[in-house]
């Protein structure tokens, strides 16, 4: 075979290798590209219809190619909205790219050491309580956001310590001055009550709390902000509840419980239900208030739990859900409180002051024990020793409580007080908090003289 016919037979081997492997190496079209033409794929304009006119001077045509699939694209992207992912001071937020919707969740944890009790005494015999106790005091799961709309609110928290769904309650929160509240939460009656109890200067609530509280309640409620920046300036609620707290899916008659606040904000701006003034606000803000309560049941007091709906510590009224307990609409129960707050650069100062009447209408006469007048009052004062001596760290709170019970003004010899003073150490603002205090607490003995009791409690809150 001569050299000739060898580069022809090499020459007819490479164009056959590169047709083979070049057809199946060849690289996809790009999007913008268009595939060859092929007996199995043709063109698009051998399937597609005419190609439109050229345009006229002066007109532009659309020549942007749109995918055929361009609205399942569409619909599939709606169903994927970007998700943002933040954390902050109410915890792990998320919120839909559109704005929508939003959610923040956070775990709040209170771990509270206390000797040689923890609870408020109301009798003698409560002062004679002697041990050392270490409590999970509070153990909570808490979710807010908001749906559709910024403005439709959400609001949940369930107690694993003290299982029960604490709040769980709508807002319609259109218009700042008109707020409606639907489902189950506090009732905005006083201050003490209203800031979470994470949220407190001291190591729990005063010695007033289990006494007048209105607590957690199931209803509506109308609140908002009037005259904003005014001489005028106000904020108000009113609401209506089936009265017997958050542990009863019923009312016990057809009498329902109505409360009202109105607060004058005086100097500055509404203050937060929150205390301490550990942001250190540089504009004085004073707040005063008025609140009122009235209800027939067979509750005199409520607490948040499976059984809210009690009797006043320290009383003896029937329990409710008793052999021999309170009955349907027993107790008619009207109630008022007048409160002061105030912030300035460290400092935070509150007053509270009390009264409620305590109707029982199975009983016909008109004296003692058919009617009972209760008054106890409050004043707290804190302060950042870092707002005048830059020496003292920042973190660091100093505060102090009187606080005082009159159970019934008919008699004597039955007060019941607390002096408690406590440290604070802001870590984290109120999310890591850790607090101890001391109290001195005084009863009236009836048959003369006082009886007394130190309480030692120290506790970390911690919110993540």
């Amino acid at each position: 075979m001569n050299r000739n016919a060898l580069l022809g037979i090499f020459s007819v081997g490479l164009v056959s290798a590169q047709a083979l492997f070049g057809q199946a190496n060849a690289p996809e079209p790009r999007k913008s590209e268009k595939p060859s033409a092929t007996a199995v794929n043709p063109t698009e304009a051998q399937i597609a219809p005419p190609a439109a006119e050229p345009a006229k001077a002066g007109e532009h045509k659309n020549t942007e190619a749109k995918p055929a699939d361009a609205k399942t694209d569409k619909a599939a992207k709606s169903d994927k909205l970007p998700l943002g992912v933040t954390y902050g001071e109410k915890g792990l937020t998320f919120d839909s790219g559109d704005g929508k919707f939003g959610m923040s969740m956070q775990h709040r944890l209170q771990f509270r050491y206390a000797y040689p009790f923890d609870a408020d005494p109301r009798q003698l015999s409560d002062l004679e309580g002697e041990g050392h106790s270490f409590l999970v005091r509070r153990a909570r799961f808490k979710v807010n956001g908001h749906a559709y709309k910024k403005w439709l609110k959400y609001n949940l928290q369930y107690d694993w310590s003290q299982p029960i769904l604490r709040d769980f309650y709508i807002d319609v929160a259109r218009f700042s001055w008109a707020t409606l509240r639907v489902g189950r939460g506090k009732v905005i009656y006083n201050d003490e009550r209203v800031s979470s109890s994470g949220r407190q200067q001291f190591v729990n609530r005063s010695i007033l709390n289990d006494v007048f509280t209105v607590d957690r309640q199931q209803g509506v409620q109308l609140m908002g902000r009037l005259f904003d920046n005014t001489p005028a300036d106000l904020n108000y609620m009113v609401g209506v509840f089936s009265g017997r707290g958050v542990g009863e899916r019923l009312n016990d008659d057809n009498n329902l419980m109505y409360a009202a606040r109105v607060q004058w904000n005086t100097i500055g701006d509404p203050i937060e239900f929150t205390q301490s003034d550990d942001k250190y606000t540089q504009r004085l803000n004073l707040n005063i208030a008025f609140g009122a309560a009235t209800n027939k049941s067979n509750c005199t007091a409520f607490e948040t739990d499976a059984t809210s709906c009690r009797k006043t510590p320290g009383t003896s009224y029937p329990t409710p859900f008793s052999t021999a307990g309170a009955q349907a609409g027993m107790f008619k129960v009207d109630q008022a409180v007048f409160e002061i707050r105030s912030v300035y650069k460290g400092l935070y100062f509150k007053h509270e002051s009390h009264v409620k009447r305590i109707i029982d209408q199975s009983v016909t006469t008109n004296a003692w024990p058919r009617e009972v007048e209760m008054w106890g009052a409050l004043v707290q004062l804190g302060y950042f020793p870092h707002a005048a001596f830059d020496v003292v760290p920042a973190e660091l709170e100093i505060a102090g409580r009187y606080g005082w019970v009159d159970p019934n003004i008919s008699a004597s010899g039955n007060n019941q007080t607390e002096y408690t003073g406590v440290i604070n150490w802001f870590a984290n603002s109120h999310n890591n908090k850790l607090s101890f205090e001391v109290s001195h607490l005084v009863l009236q003995n009836p048959a003369g003289g006082n009886s007394a009791e130190q309480r030692y409690r120290s506790q970390w809150e911690f919110s993540f």
